[in-house]
């Protein structure tokens, strides 16, 4: 997953659910019981599903404002 996300030059935060009680707080908040989880934008992902990341990468891109830049 991190692999990913760096190759495709996206920043982002990881979080352990096991280490992290605000972060397994907000899984459970979200209706997940299982890890991973990625979230882009709006839109979450269960697994690792390279296509999905990859469409939602590309979502997220086409609505960031600093996409045009």
């Amino acid at each position: 997953m991190k692999e990913l996300l760096s190759r495709e030059g996206v920043s982002f935060t990881a979080y352990n659910v096991d280490e992290d009680d605000g972060a397994y707080d907000e899984l459970i908040a979200r209706g997940w019981r299982t890890v991973p989880v990625t979230i882009i934008g709006d839109q979450a992902i269960k697994g690792f599903d390279e296509r999905a990341l990859k469409d939602a990468i590309a979502g997220w891109r086409a609505r960031s404002p600093r996409s045009s830049s």
